[in-house]
């Protein structure tokens, strides 16, 4: 950047040696929070639009993988709500078999990559969407495709979650039996159930890991958008720009603590007022579906979760990957003036 160019704002910054700039030669950039609610102002609209069409093709997703789980999980259902009848029969109390609802669980975990394929449709579709909003204008340098973005999100989760999924594995593996048959460094009846080092330490570590990396890689879906930039490049160039100097790892915190609390705050906020859809999704599972409580149960519990994260993403994903691809730009031209070279080249 040279002293010709100009920014929105109107405090003059001294030029080199003391001088006061001609007017208009180089004026202060406004914060943040003031690009983004310009941004947002000029382009809400359009990038709201996209975030209600995009919910709109998550929950049709969502609602299909659903359906998908159910069938699956049927046989499970079918067992269970037997097992109750027979016990009512012979009036003796029931629990369903911990190892029909093992079962469930499993079905679930291998809905969840699926579920989060979708979610990373949609974040790829509006970040994309907020950096072009929040480009500047005249501002060059290649615009990555959406694949190339799509594929920065799956990178990403997969090294961001695998810490904490190994604290969890390390921890069952060593303080409970779901493992016992796999069992190898721990004898059958060794497991130190009260050691709360092997308790809580694993998954506690694997928590912090999981933050960090987070934290460090927040920029880089916006980097990719932005720059063009491949998976294991935007993830290094967001790690760079993140910690690269004590400011910028202060201006990143100033911005990923608040977007956070928003986002869980509104998540929490929206699951209550939504509780009522629990007992609408049972009633209507019971009316128009298959004659079991079990499985209207776990349908009115899905649908307030469903909902909740559904409202909140649609609300809270425009600003903020417009605020990330504001924050990227100001880490990044900073970076610039301070080096003359480039940190990366496109992968």
């Amino acid at each position: 950047m040279t002293n010709g160019q100009t920014r929105g704002g109107s405090t003059h910054r001294t030029a080199p040696g003391g001088e006061r700039p001609a007017e208009g030669a180089y004026t202060a950039e406004p914060g943040i929070v003031r690009t983004t609610l310009a941004v947002m102002r000029r382009d809400g609209g359009r990038l709201y639009g996209r975030a209600a069409r995009v919910t709109g093709l998550v929950a049709l997703g969502g609602l299909l993988l659903t359906v998908v789980g159910f069938v699956a999980a049927w046989p499970e259902f079918d067992e269970i709500r037997l097992g109750a009848i027979q016990a009512r029969i012979d009036e003796d109390s029931y629990a369903p078999d911990g190892r029909r609802v093992n079962t469930m669980w499993l079905i679930l975990l291998a809905c969840l990559p699926f579920l989060i394929l979708l979610l990373h449709l949609a974040c790829t579709a509006l970040q994309t969407a907020c950096v072009r909003a929040a480009a500047e204008p005249g501002g060059s340098g290649p615009r990555g495709r959406f694949r190339t973005v799509l594929g920065v999100y799956a990178v990403r989760g997969v090294l961001v979650w695998a810490p904490l999924v190994l604290g969890i594995l390390v921890q069952l593996y060593f303080t409970t039996t779901t493992f016992r048959e796999y069992t190898v460094l721990v004898p059958l009846w060794e497991y130190p159930r009260l050691n709360p080092l092997l308790e809580y330490g694993p998954p506690l570590l694997g928590l912090a890991l999981t933050l960090l990396l987070r934290f460090g890689w927040a920029l880089a879906p916006a980097a990719s958008a932005n720059q063009g930039l491949g998976p294991l490049a935007a993830l290094r160039r967001s790690w760079s720009l993140t910690w690269g100097r004590a400011a910028s790892w202060l201006r990143a915190l100033a911005v990923a603590l608040p977007l956070g609390g928003l986002t869980v705050g509104l998540y929490l906020l929206l699951q209550a007022a939504a509780r009522p859809t629990r007992s609408w999704a049972a009633s209507l599972f019971l009316e128009w579906g298959p004659d079991n409580a079990y499985g209207a149960y776990v349908a009115g519990v899905l649908a307030p979760i469903a909902t909740a994260l559904l409202l909140t993403g649609a609300l809270v994903l425009p600003p903020a990957h417009t605020t990330l691809a504001v924050l990227h730009q100001r880490l990044a031209r900073t970076g610039e003036r301070q080096s003359p070279t480039p940190a990366v080249t496109p992968a």
